[in-house]
């Protein structure tokens, strides 16, 4: 994701909760009385010094959550995560840019279906997306598939149970691709329980975050069933080759 900003785009947050969300991702809470108006699903640049910027999606939802909320997972050799992890403390001060992106929710299409597939911490967006959507009266069906390879890496799940219970409208799917077999879980990949169980056609809006080649094979699936380019959203860009299939096709 290549985004610059001057410094006049750069803005002081003060870091008011930190939170594990499993063992190996946190919710940072960051409030920021410069930014006010953002769409759920956006991201935000974090600089982290002078050479080291990152962008993380936004897991907040304007006029639900009084912070920016970010979920970050520890990598494995990632010095960046390990800082949000180990170093990052509650009261300190983070430069961040305006929320940016056009991933994110945009009221008044409330009557269009919406899927969203992820993989690990790329439920953040997700999280807020639903959350926006039911909030502004989405009626068409909110279907959320969220998958990881082991148990203990879901999180959000209590949370979005009780949303789904609130709204008739709104489905959530947890999905386990390891060995387990989980009482109220999916056995299987996330994007192939999505793509069997939604009926996708022109008239749906469709996201993938996560797992980059579950992001290009999300694409390549929701374009042979008929939804446009248009109205498939990422946090990645897919391949030209992508593209030329689905126009070949």
């Amino acid at each position: 994701m290549e985004v610059s900003q001057s410094r006049h785009d750069r803005f002081e947050a003060i870091v008011h909760r930190i939170e594990n969300l499993n063992s190996d991702t946190v919710a940072v809470r960051l409030g920021c009385a410069d930014i006010t108006h953002y769409q759920a699903g956006q991201y935000l640049q974090i600089f982290i010094d002078a050479q080291t910027t990152r962008y993380y999606s936004l897991a907040s939802a304007p006029g639900i959550d009084a912070d920016l909320q970010l979920h970050v997972r520890r990598g494995s050799a990632g010095s960046v995560s390990r800082w949000f992890h180990e170093v990052l403390a509650v009261g300190d001060t983070v430069h961040i840019g305006a929320p940016r992106g056009k991933c994110g929710y945009q009221p008044g299409q409330p009557d269009q279906p919406l899927l969203l597939v992820c993989t690990g911490s790329g439920l953040a967006p997700y999280y807020g997306i639903a959350r926006a959507a039911l909030q502004h009266g989405h009626r068409a069906p909110i279907h959320l598939y969220h998958g990881v390879r082991y148990s203990q890496n879901l999180y959000l799940v209590e949370q979005l149970r009780a949303l789904a219970r609130l709204h008739p409208n709104f489905h959530y799917v947890p999905c386990v691709s390891g060995e387990e077999r989980i009482e109220g879980c999916h056995a299987g990949r996330a994007l192939d329980a999505a793509l069997r169980a939604t009926p996708l056609s022109s008239a749906w809006r469709v996201y993938f975050s996560g797992h980059p080649d579950m992001v290009e094979d999300g694409w390549k699936g929701a374009l042979q069933a008929g939804v446009p380019s248009q109205s498939i959203f990422s946090d990645q860009a897919p391949s030209s080759a992508i593209l030329l299939s689905a126009l070949a096709a």
